[in-house]
């Protein structure tokens, strides 16, 4: 059983009984109206034992045990093909049968008409091979591709999902996949793009952040991506990297329609994440005991649980409450 594992001590005979009972079941009913059973005393939802194992059971458990139904009967089971007590357990956790077989990655249409659980197995494999491919195409562009520049990826991807930054962010596409796989320190670079590195440090210390693409002329950007192959590579080389949208292109469909009234890709920084360049002492105190806050919460904490004045002084010189919290994620120390 593969959800031992995942329940404490206690459980686990009480769990094991269960699923032997609904295994050796002549209907999956058995037991439901003998309220004075053993099975209806200690698992039905209408008796106090039953509760008190109903909570201890954690989602994951119910939701494996559902995809275990799954796939011996190889369909989405629909609620008369799972046992009396775990229905109870899946209905009043999930509250709709459709809620836990997605929730459990299984084709919300239930019974023996719907797609087959192997099918099921299949296409989640032949997504997981296009995540891949997509995670390759970043790693040779050095940055998150449009979908222009991965049309047939596009057209298996569309079944799956509509919007581009739902797939970038399943394929993990994020600042920690780029600083593994996109940056190397370039050798020999010359005169002039070590001038213009220069001066792009130079700059993002006066305004405390790295500059845009679109913020650089367009000279100074080609001569950096032709010496060092792309835009984040060419920051690299100064110890900066890019701006980097909290959605990355939230407005645009995988069909590469944009949505109706989003904003250009170019604007505001509201909705960016970056590193502060140089922050001053108070910036660096406010962040120490932000960070002291965290690690006592243990989790991020929101504005509320901050004292106003530092979460506004903060907020002030990052922009946005996120890119506050990206700063204790991603700055070294």
């Amino acid at each position: 059983m593969s959800t031992e594992g995942k329940v404490s001590s206690g459980q686990k005979e009480k769990l094991r009984t269960l699923l032997q009972a609904a295994a050796s079941a002549s209907d999956m009913d058995q037991g439901r109206q003998e309220t004075s059973g053993f099975l209806y005393q200690e698992f039905s939802l209408e008796t106090q034992r039953g509760r008190n194992f109903y909570a201890e059971l954690e989602d994951s458990v119910l939701l494996e045990l559902l995809r275990e139904r799954a796939g011996e009967l190889d369909h989405s089971p629909s609620q008369k093909e799972v046992f009396w007590v775990l229905r109870e357990y899946i209905r009043k956790r999930f509250r709709r049968w459709p809620y836990a077989l997605e929730a459990a990655g299984l084709k919300r249409s239930s019974g023996s008409g719907g797609r087959s659980w192997s099918e099921m197995e299949e296409e989640k494999k032949r997504y997981r091979v296009l995540m891949g491919m997509l995670r390759q195409k970043a790693k040779e562009l050095c940055r998150i591709p449009h979908p222009s520049d991965v049309p047939e990826l596009c057209a298996e991807l569309r079944k799956y999902e509509k919007d581009w930054s739902v797939i970038v962010q399943a394929a993990g596409l994020d600042a920690e996949f780029f600083g593994k796989n996109a940056v190397y320190l370039v050798e020999n670079l010359d005169e002039t793009s070590e001038r213009y590195l220069r001066e792009i440090r130079r700059k993002a210390e006066e305004t405390g952040r790295p500059p845009r693409k679109s913020e650089v002329p367009r000279e100074v950007q080609e001569t950096l991506i032709a010496s060092c192959k792309s835009w984040r590579n060419a920051l690299y080389q100064v110890g900066l990297e890019p701006v980097a949208r909290i959605r990355p292109f939230s407005s645009t469909h995988i069909d590469y329609r944009q949505v109706s009234g989003s904003r250009n890709h170019s604007q505001a920084l509201y909705d960016c994440c970056y590193l502060l360049v140089n922050p001053d002492e108070t910036t660096v105190r406010d962040l120490q005991k932000l960070q002291e806050i965290r690690e006592a919460l243990g989790r991020d904490p929101e504005k509320k649980e901050v004292p106003k004045e530092l979460w506004k002084r903060l907020q002030k010189v990052c922009g946005s409450w996120t890119n506050v919290l990206y700063q204790l994620k991603h700055r070294p120390g």
